[in-house]
Order: C-alpha cells, then structure tokens, then sequence
C-alpha cells in the first residue's frame, strides 16, 4: 500500500487530500481545506495556514507517508510569487515538524532528458487525471476525481479536489496507478519500470 499526502497550495484557501493505494486502486482517506482573510496580514495568514496543516498531518502522521507532494508554481510578478511561496513555507515547516519534508517531482522530456520540480505543475497534473490538461473545469475535476477513487463524500471546496488531482497525478507518475490517458512518455515508462525492478 501507497500513502501519498498532497497540498494544492495557495495562500487564500489551501487544500490537503492524503489517498491510499492498494493493487492499484486509489482511496481518498481524508481531505481539508483553510481559507484565510485577503485584509489580515500575510504573516499572520501564513501562521495560520502552518497550523491547520500541522494538525492536518498530526491526525494522520501514525500511519506515514511515502510520498508528500505539491502543486509548483511559476508566477509572473513578486505580487503573485510571494503568497504562493509564504503558503508554501508554512506547509514546510508543518511538515519538519514530523520529521518529514516534501519529494521533488521527477519527470523526463520527450528527448529523454531527466528533470526535477518542487511539485507537479497543475497542467500536468489535470493532464495526467482527465486527460485534459488546464482546459478542464474544477467540475469536471470534480467528477473525475470521484470516477477514480470512488469517493462520495463532500469536498467543500474545489482545492480539496484539486488537491486529490495533485495526488493522483504523482501517484500515476511514479506508476502507482494506471497511465488512463497515455500522457507518460517513453522515459517516464522506463523509470517506473527500472524503479519496479529496484524494488523486486
């Protein structure tokens, strides 16, 4: 069995999702969400955010995780980066709390060339779940997320599905679960297979 612990991260309203994996089959174990006020401070917002995911991982930590992950982020202005990056800081240090940190992303170009992130950009991600890349809509995301794991609880906001997407989408690059749409290349494929040779 897989554990994966994924945040969708965003300064405003954060999501969390943890899912199992067992024989290839994804579960939504537990989702979450936080929204904090645009008119408070940053630091105070970004203090909040660090508690409610440490609480968040506390409840679910006895178990472990073998991969902790998240959206990445490449905004176009410091006024768009440095939200993102504070929310970014405050999961972090959540996480060290526990002893643990987050995984660098793995993937490989079409030319076969091996590249690292600090998490899975959201096109791929949607790419990977629907198929559909970022032209998909937070329902649609919704629906496929459900399709997947069979989940019939509530997400009271769009981040917790969206962080599910972000969980799902590693979890089918590391080759944990099925490759639906064929959108891993070639030297993806490689990877995991060299990776399952490692563990047999």
């Amino acid at each position: 069995m897989t554990r994966i612990l994924a945040f969708d991260t965003s300064l405003g309203a954060p999501g969390v999702a943890v899912i199992e994996v067992h024989k290839r089959k994804p579960t939504v174990i537990d989702v979450s969400h936080i929204k904090t006020d645009s008119k408070q401070p940053i630091a105070l917002r970004t203090e909040l955010v660090e508690s409610w995911a440490t609480l968040f991982i506390a409840k679910h930590v006895r178990k472990g995780f073998d991969v902790i992950t998240r959206e990445d982020f490449h905004g176009m202005s410091s006024q768009q980066n440095y939200p993102v990056f504070a929310a970014w800081s405050a999961t972090e240090r959540a996480v060290d709390k526990f002893g643990l940190s987050f995984d660098k992303f793995v993937y490989h170009t079409a030319k076969g060339k091996r590249k690292q992130g600090h998490g899975i950009s959201q096109s791929r991600a949607k790419a990977l779940v629907t198929g559909r890349g970022n032209k998909v809509s937070k329902e649609e995301t919704d629906t496929v997320v459900r399709e997947l794991t069979g989940y019939v609880g509530e997400f009271a906001k769009d981040d917790e599905s969206d962080a599910c997407c972000i969980g799902l989408a590693v979890l089918t690059q590391l080759g944990h679960i099925l490759d639906k749409h064929d959108k891993l290349n070639k030297y993806d494929v490689e990877a995991i297979q060299r990776d399952a040779e490692v563990i047999k």
